[in-house]
């Protein structure tokens, strides 16, 4: 009976081997999980772009056009901002001092786009296609200073006291309208009438720093993405105020996707490519928020690209 008792338990050393094995095992796991992490992103991205692609191509066949209120990369101080109360929301027909996003972080992605005047013929091409709004983040919320923005929050109110870019707290929403409150450091978003700002022209982010007269085309970048030589790319990023997600008669996307693999603050919308040289304007790639094309994230995704 005593001998049967001492077989029934574990001793001390028996149970210490056993917590070290599951530490050594917890502890490949974890290793293996940190190398599949960046794989298991780009393989996400790599059927997001496709799916994107595919929703664009539909829209622009059901509605004659491609969706509207895109994020224009920028942001920009508004001329006379207008509350829109039926769309909880701000609005402007022109803007000034346009600058590249401050949470467009990635070289890969800011390296390929060239801020530049958009020539009329550009901003006629977007219109056309039912592009009459382009989103802009406030250029008050586009740096580190805690500040009042221009643009009223979602209910009308003054946004005061929007603190950081570094230090948004859901950067998913940085073209949204603020969140109503002082101190909400969120939303900071309106859009830009186009059809009403012919005269002047904004600037838009041309990819592969494509000149806005349409004298040169993009280049090599612009070929890479499936484009042609005579085609003049400019890059909107798809959030969730678009009409091609939750809103309009035709929805295909419920939320805006995102690319997973980015800092906390980062940008992470994926990004519509638009030929701007043609009227009307029509979509010719998607990338995600790091630069990389369909082709690129799959290859990357099974280990053909380093």
């Amino acid at each position: 009976m005593k001998c049967s008792l001492r077989k029934a338990g574990f001793t001390l050393l028996e149970v210490l081997m056993v917590v070290a094995m599951l530490a050594i095992v917890g502890g490949a796991i974890i290793t293996s999980y940190g190398g599949l992490e960046d794989k298991a992103a780009k393989g996400t991205a790599t059927h997001a772009i496709a799916a994107i692609t595919e929703a664009f191509l539909v829209y622009d066949s059901t509605e004659g056009g491609l969706p509207n209120n895109l994020e224009s990369l920028m942001a920009a101080t508004p001329t006379s901002p207008q509350y829109q109360a039926a769309e909880l929301d701000s609005s402007a027909d022109a803007v000034s001092g346009e600058a590249m996003a401050g949470n467009l972080m990635s070289p890969k992605l800011t390296d390929k786009f060239g801020l530049q005047t958009a020539s009329a013929n550009h901003i006629n091409a977007l219109v056309a296609a039912g592009i009459s709004k382009l989103r802009f983040m406030d250029l008050k919320g586009n740096d580190e200073t805690v500040a009042t923005l221009d643009i009223k929050a979602a209910d009308g109110s003054d946004a005061t006291d929007v603190g950081a870019l570094s230090a948004i707290s859901i950067p998913q929403h940085a073209f949204e309208a603020p969140r109503p409150g002082s101190g909400r450091n969120r939303g900071r978003g309106y859009y830009l009438n186009l059809a009403a700002s012919t005269t002047p022209t904004p600037k838009l982010m041309y990819w592969g720093a494509a000149k806005a007269d349409g004298t040169t085309a993009g280049g090599y970048d612009v070929i890479k993405v499936g484009g042609q030589a005579n085609q003049i790319l400019v890059g909107m990023g798809l959030g969730n105020a678009s009409n091609l997600v939750g809103e309009g008669v035709f929805t295909n996307l419920l939320h805006a996707p995102y690319y997973g693999n980015v800092a906390k603050n980062e940008y992470c919308h994926y990004i519509a490519l638009i030929d701007v040289a043609s009227s009307p304007a029509k979509l010719v790639a998607v990338v995600d928020s790091r630069g990389d094309f369909l082709d690129e994230e799959f290859a990357e995704a099974t280990g053909q690209k380093p």
